[in-house]
């Protein structure tokens, strides 16, 4: 099997070969993502959640061997420099690489074998899942705007933000928001919503729309950007248009138990 490893600190991954084709998803710096065809210099190819979609090979490169990442870049971006303090990689939250520690900063092998150092940022494991930590982090990310088919801050949409905050502690969900509640199991009422549960919103009868409980009514989601708003009509950030697609709200205490 040949990997197609992400190279740059994040990418669109299309439906078709072709950039006039719809998104589909991201994929991040440091994936090695199975290849399943090429058609010249597109590859179709598939990712750790289960997606598949086509990129431009000149966002990674091909090999029979994975990227070996030790490290996972947890600040909002941050940019790798060579020995000559020349800017060489951005890179976003959640994307991977090999490092080794130093005292002021660590020395960096990027996918390709280019050597570069990074100051700071990087974790060798996830953080610790919380309910208060997984709603800390979607705070953090406040304000970044929304983009279909991301999940980088460079922009998210809805499914692509929740899976990022889960992911960021050690828990996989889907991609897609009809996905991600197809994936929990105990529903609850709105009134015993707590920090981190998830709630789901639907047009017709197609979940389409997710977001992260704060506590009762209130929520984070990426909703032309990363905003607080609630379904409840006394508050302040009140949403008519998504008390009226409201659909369900679901526990994440088994995800986190597990």
């Amino acid at each position: 099997m040949y990997y197609f490893i992400i190279n740059v600190s994040v990418i669109n991954v299309y439906k078709e070969p072709s950039f006039n084709s719809p998104v589909m998803t991201q994929a991040l710096m440091g994936e090695s993502c199975p290849i399943i065809e090429q058609s010249e210099n597109w590859v179709n190819i598939s990712q750790w959640d289960g997606c598949e979609g086509w990129v431009n090979g000149f966002y990674g490169i091909i090999q029979k061997d994975k990227y070996a990442p030790n490290s996972v870049f947890y600040h909002s971006q941050g940019v790798i420099y060579d020995k000559l303090n020349n800017p060489i990689r951005t890179i976003n939250f959640g994307g991977q690489l090999s490092v080794v520690k130093n005292k002021n900063n660590y020395s960096v092998k990027l996918p390709d074998g280019q050597q570069g150092v990074i100051q700071n940022g990087l974790r060798m494991d996830t953080l610790t899942p919380s309910r208060d930590s997984i709603v800390n982090l979607a705070k953090s990310f406040l304000g970044i705007p929304y983009l279909w088919g991301g999940k980088s801050t460079q922009g998210f949409d809805c499914s692509g933000f929740v899976q990022t905050i889960f992911k960021a502690h050690g828990i996989e969900f889907p991609r897609d928001s009809h996905q991600q509640a197809d994936h929990l199991q105990n529903d609850i009422e709105l009134e015993n919503v707590q920090k981190g549960d998830l709630l789901f919103f639907a047009e017709g009868n197609q979940i389409s729309h997710v977001a992260i409980g704060t506590g009762g009514a209130e929520f984070i989601n990426a909703r032309g950007w990363v905003r607080i708003e609630s379904i409840d009509e006394k508050n302040t950030v009140y949403s008519k248009k998504l008390k009226g697609l409201f659909v369900k709200a679901l526990s994440i205490e088994e995800v986190l138990n597990s």
